[in-house]
């Protein structure tokens, strides 16, 4: 076994680590001798390269999935997973969702990696984290995540689209009513006034009112 992944194993409980923390597991190394370990190890498909500068380590020599929530927040911020990569997560739609889709504050971006594609939609809010979760993985990993109203609420500011309560929420995305009759007050007080998007708002407001919350 590469001497890098020994030493990710032996550093990291989720897998996923950035060249900042090879760094600090080689204190004495100098930065050629650095780079060299992380060509090995990824040459020996040991570790597998997300993006620049971030890494996972491969199935082959730590077991433990590795978290595409987790991964999304780290490729690119500051960002919170949403869209219909959050409701699956949440389990609101029936569909499995092979790409990942968050929000971001800064320029739109797009990453194809081994993990498959992420994509980053900007959507003008204030804050940008309200009606975000933080969602525990494991004790020493989390990401942030929309809530379920959240995530539909960037999907239409996102599309733009006209919609003004939760029919087109159910025949559209199939989410089930029921889902939608569990939200809460606080759901909906947690997005007042957040979105720039005048859809956004007229689609809370409109839902808000019609599921009498």
């Amino acid at each position: 076994m590469n001497f890098l992944t020994e030493k990710a194993i032996a550093n990291t409980t989720t897998g996923i680590f950035t060249f900042g923390d090879v760094l600090s597991w080689l204190p004495n190394a100098t930065r050629p001798s650095v780079y060299a370990h992380v060509q090995r190890a990824l040459k020996s498909g040991e570790m597998v390269q997300v993006k620049r500068g971030l890494f996972h380590l491969s199935n082959s020599v730590f077991p433990a999935l590795v978290s595409t929530e987790v991964l999304a927040n780290l490729i690119y911020g500051p960002s919170y997973v949403s869209l219909e990569s959050a409701l699956a997560y949440h389990g609101w739609i029936p569909e499995a969702v092979h790409n990942c889709t968050s929000v971001t504050s800064g320029k739109p971006k797009r990453f194809d990696t081994p993990h498959g594609r992420f994509s980053y939609v900007r959507i003008k809010q204030t804050p940008l984290m309200a009606g975000v979760l933080c969602a525990q993985v494991s004790d020493s990993a989390s990401f942030l995540v929309a809530t379920p109203l959240k995530a539909i609420a960037d999907i239409v500011a996102a599309r733009g689209l006209d919609w003004t309560g939760g029919h087109p929420v159910i025949s559209s995305l199939r989410i089930e009513p029921e889902d939608l009759e569990s939200l809460s007050s606080n759901d909906f007080d947690m997005l007042e006034g957040v979105y720039y998007s005048k859809r956004a708002r007229v689609f809370l407001a409109g839902l808000r009112k019609e599921l009498n919350k």
